[in-house]
């Protein structure tokens, strides 16, 4: 897949191709996007088009102000990976502070669909918007593709369980601990990945040891808490529990104490533990592991004394298990 950072890095190589172009931000690449994607792609396949994606790195919202306003939910290398995955063969991956903001509807069609993209039919949702603070959407596009000769697609929404499939809806049932909406919307489970860390070693004394890791700090999170989980280790997967925030020690830190009350939006201080049920001789340190997330067990809590803590983590491993004996 060829991927262009700028206009300057087209200019510097061959003349594009004639193009069918999807267009969007694409975060999650839920089943709303898929549909988008999978119907440019087959466009291109029967008009002899090379299949391409217009997207940014970051979100406009992001960069406009100069915050984690929105958590992403795919990390960029996913992104690019699951667009190429689709049957995307271009991708042009700019970045939203070079002009996008002040850019006029009109230049953006002309200058860039037009001439740099070499669009002859472009795709897009009802919600899609572009230009100078957002003014145009799908009419101004089909306004200004019959005038530069390229035809514009607008996709109809998608609805799973009458929820209209968004990445916004996707990220309050991922905060809000809906895990099996969040999948179902997405078309997959939602997963953290991230390479296993050094950790104190206190849950193998325990009997349960973790694997740690610090999630990408654009992700979205789910709540705090203990989640029924598989992890993805070596190429295989196991079953596990995996806890996301404070270690859930006797005694708390004030520091760890006071970001246990806060919501989990900000990974600096929090960390994805995994148990894996009855498989603790695998060893993954320093390994990339991938954790999906089935199911919220309960929120994460202090508790007062080293056998309370060993009999709620005993628990919630039985009841692991249980979940995935009915499954």
């Amino acid at each position: 897949m060829e991927i262009y950072r700028s206009v300057d890095e087209i200019r510097a190589g061959a003349p594009a191709a004639r193009a069918a172009i999807a267009l969007g931000f694409f975060d999650g690449l839920h089943l709303g996007h898929r549909e988008l994607l999978l119907q440019t792609v087959a466009y291109a396949k029967q008009h002899g088009l090379a299949p391409a994606a217009f997207t940014f790195r970051a979100h406009p919202k992001n960069v406009m102000s100069g915050t984690l306003a929105v958590p992403r939910l795919l990390t960029e290398a996913e992104k690019l990976e699951r667009l190429a995955a689709l049957g995307i063969k271009r991708v042009y991956d700019f970045d939203f502070a070079d002009g996008f903001h002040t850019m006029p509807p009109e230049v953006f069609a002309e200058s860039l669909l037009k001439q740099a993209f070499s669009a002859e039919a472009v795709f897009c949702g009802e919600n899609f918007r572009f230009g100078a603070e957002a003014a145009a959407g799908p009419e101004e596009l089909k306004t200004l593709g019959a005038a530069l000769a390229f035809q514009t697609t607008v996709i109809d929404p998608v609805y799973i369980s009458e929820k209209l499939v968004s990445s916004s809806m996707i990220r309050r049932c991922i905060n809000g601990g809906e895990l099996a909406l969040a999948a179902a919307l997405l078309g997959r489970e939602y997963s953290l990945s991230g390479r296993v860390l050094k950790g104190r070693g206190l849950g193998r004394t325990f009997g349960f040891p973790t694997a740690n890791f610090l999630p990408d700090p654009e992700l979205a999170l789910p709540p705090k808490g203990v989640f029924i989980t598989e992890t993805s280790a070596d190429g295989e997967l196991f079953p596990s529990v995996t806890n996301i925030g404070i270690a859930p020690t006797i005694a708390q830190p004030a520091e760890a104490e006071a970001q246990r009350n806060t919501p989990a939006t900000n990974t600096t201080l929090l960390r994805v533990e995994t148990h894996l049920l009855d498989a603790e001789d695998h060893a993954l340190y320093d390994k990339t592991i991938t954790v999906s997330f089935k199911k919220m067990l309960r929120p994460e809590r202090r508790f007062d004394s080293k056998e309370t803590l060993l009999a709620q983590i005993a628990k919630d491993a039985e009841t692991a298990r249980a979940f995935f004996t009915k499954s």
